[in-house]
């Protein structure tokens, strides 16, 4: 049995996104993709800045702190929170709503007393402050899904994988395919390489019957019964920084007739 070893980030990381949706229905295709960057400071107090640029919170520690006072887990349990979204896709594949909103903001505040509670510092108000506004119910929450779709991709919680014979099986769940959460068993290879380590998945949707109005969803486009949703991909992890510097993820949705395909690219620039 291993695992991944964790490395502190010691120098921002400025990579690009790129997210793809295809929908193929008979001899009709449509198109929609959307791109933005992505910047991971460490030494930075603000997770979100701008409505295409991310900033992922990473504190050093300062002497006067608890042993447990970092922000590698302030960072990880608010990263669990915010994509953690049930969205609505409208017919040209862009998001169009968040469901569940005032639920999402109760969950908030909940996690919120909890982490103003073990976290201390001039940094923990601060960074809570921007994520109020950023979680209140909302449309001004729909401009940032692309961005949750991001981090559903990049925290994977690779290092806690016990990887056996470098196999690791896993349940995980993906946004954006489809209106609702699907939930995927996935099996990860891990392969080393010169420049570090990658990570290779593949897997399909654990079906459970009618989730969250699926098969309604799906009569919207067509007769067709489910024929499955796979996904494939590739995560590697940079032998420096021991961070992740490159993501390629393929979902796919198949039917008889009807096909949809959710591409999610990231690239070190």
């Amino acid at each position: 049995m291993s695992k991944i070893l964790y490395k502190p980030l010691e120098k921002p990381l400025s990579m690009l996104c790129k997210v793809e949706i295809t929908e193929k229905t008979g001899n009709k295709e449509d198109y929609f993709f959307k791109t933005f960057s992505v910047e991971i400071f460490p030494h930075k107090t603000s997770f979100w800045s701008g409505n295409q640029n991310i900033d992922i919170v990473r504190k050093p520690i300062s002497p006067n702190n608890l042993p447990d006072n970092n922000a590698d887990a302030f960072a990880q349990q608010i990263s669990a929170v915010l994509y953690q979204l049930t969205i609505k896709l409208g017919l040209n594949g862009v998001p169009s709503a968040v469901e569940k909103q005032h639920e999402l903001w109760q969950k908030w505040l909940n996690i919120r007393e909890n982490l103003a509670d073990t976290f201390t510092g001039d940094w923990v108000e601060p960074a809570l402050t921007k994520l109020d506004v950023k979680m209140l119910p909302g449309e001004t929450l729909t401009p940032y899904i692309m961005q949750d779709i991001f981090l559903n991709e990049y925290f994977r919680n690779i290092y806690d994988a016990a990887f056996i014979g470098n196999n690791f099986y896993c349940k995980r769940t993906v946004y954006g395919l489809c209106p609702s959460p699907i939930q995927f068993n996935e099996k990860w290879l891990l392969q080393d390489s010169a420049t570090g380590q990658s990570i290779k998945f593949s897997g399909k949707w654990d079906k459970i019957p009618d989730q969250a109005g699926f098969d309604d969803w799906l009569k919207t486009k067509t007769d067709d019964h489910l024929s499955e949703i796979r996904i494939e991909g590739l995560y590697q992890l940079d032998h420096i920084t021991g961070w992740c510097n490159a993501i390629e993820s393929f979902y796919t949705l198949t039917t008889n007739r009807y096909r949809k395909t959710l591409t999610i690219t990231l690239t070190t620039n």
